[in-house]
């Protein structure tokens, strides 16, 4: 607590920038005295007497925003990451406190590395709750006094007393993007170079990159190239017209139970540098896409990211994809096909960006795949999606 240190995480939820009050400036409003540089933190805070000797004013200032100093103000919420979970734990969350130059560094999906300190903030969600006074009041109901001056035992608002309850939280001051891999850092040496340099004359090389994809998985040569080309992706282009077309490649993985299904899919979510695993049983459409959800102190509505937002420009990986439930395969037809997820829910409109390859795996309806009949009639998805 209160020592320099680096955590690493992958965002889930961001709010939006705004201004926060940093130094004030407050004026009296009996003896027009100016009470400037009051610090205020993480609340809004008042002087606790005017300067003026001769003026007693404890209560009654006015803030000047002239002379107040603001600075940007943005919070994300970090998950941990699944490898460097113990066993038989969920992961945690942890909000991110960011100012100045941090803001908007981050996006929903990327893995990055904070370097700040822990902080302890008063939990003002628990604080406001309606029924610290509901309490109070049932006690009252006995006595010949009314109000809270006839009770002994107050609630917390009643007492003036808002910082019994805590919650951890992170204040940034740096923020790099975790396991950052450009160009400089594979050639930094000659021998990689000249290495590379012979990979590239090899006549063989895609299928020594097809070997070494899946060195645990035998065979599936078919199944290993598609997924190759998939990670290398395709050119995004748009026409004369103005219609954009993707370049990302969905790839859907049908075969009978205990083939290495799984494996293929859980593999690529473990070496690929932005990859979602879900299972499409356990799945839901604000799950995939995104959820409006209401912010515990604020109360105003944001927008928290599905596996498919996670996974903008990398790969969603759907495991059980025929188990999931019609309506929910529904809500990924946009992402697959227009690269976007719009929303229109609880006031908030938005078009968000998806542009992710979608790697899933399914069974058969029998159990078994039939020769005799057609891909449609083997697995149970609508028409659209295949």
């Amino acid at each position: 607590m209160g020592m320099l240190i680096r955590i690493t995480g992958q965002v889930i939820r961001t709010y939006p920038v705004h201004p926060e009050l940093v130094s004030a400036t407050f004026i009296c409003s009996d003896c027009q005295m100016v009470c400037p540089d009051v610090e205020q933190q993480f609340r809004f805070t008042q002087p606790l007497m005017c300067r003026n000797p001769v003026c007693n004013n404890r209560v009654h200032f006015a803030l000047d925003l002239t002379r107040s100093r603001f600075v940007d103000f943005q919070k994300v919420r970090i998950q941990e990451s699944q490898s460097e979970l113990p066993h038989g734990n969920i992961p945690r969350c942890l909000d991110i406190i960011m100012r100045n130059e941090c803001v908007e560094q981050a996006k929903p999906g990327d893995r990055c590395d904070f370097i700040g300190t822990l902080i302890v903030l008063p939990d003002v969600s628990q604080l406001s709750m309606p029924g610290v006074r509901a309490e109070s009041a049932q006690r009252t109901q006995g006595s010949d006094d009314k109000g809270y001056n006839a009770e002994g035992v107050r609630g917390l608002k009643a007492l003036g007393v808002r910082d019994l309850t805590y919650h951890l939280a992170f204040l940034a001051c740096h923020i790099t993007p975790a396991e950052q891999t450009n160009i400089e850092t594979l050639l930094n040496s000659d021998s990689k170079k000249k290495r590379i340099e012979t990979m590239m004359t090899d006549k063989n090389l895609f299928a020594n990159l097809r070997t070494s994809l899946f060195p645990t998985i035998y065979g599936n040569d078919e199944i290993k190239s598609g997924i190759l080309l998939m990670l290398f992706g395709g050119v995004p282009k748009r026409t004369m017209e103005k219609t954009t077309l993707r370049g990302d490649i969905n790839i859907c993985i049908v075969g009978d139970p205990s083939t290495a299904k799984s494996q293929f899919l859980k593999q690529v979510a473990e070496f690929s540098p932005r990859a979602v695993y879900t299972s499409g049983k356990a799945s839901t459409a604000a799950g995939l896409t995104a959820a409006v959800v209401k912010d515990e102190e604020s109360s105003e509505f944001v927008i928290e990211a599905g596996a498919l937002m996670l996974a903008d420009n990398g790969v969603c990986c759907i495991d059980e994809f025929d188990k999931m439930d019609p309506k929910d395969q529904v809500a990924i037809h946009e992402a697959m096909e227009q690269q976007t997820i719009s929303i229109t829910k609880a006031g908030i409109k938005a078009t968000l960006n998806a542009r992710t390859s979608i790697l899933a795996a399914a069974n058969p309806i029998a159990g078994r795949y039939d020769k005799t009949r057609s891909l449609r009639h083997n697995v149970n998805m609508t028409a659209p999606i295949m």
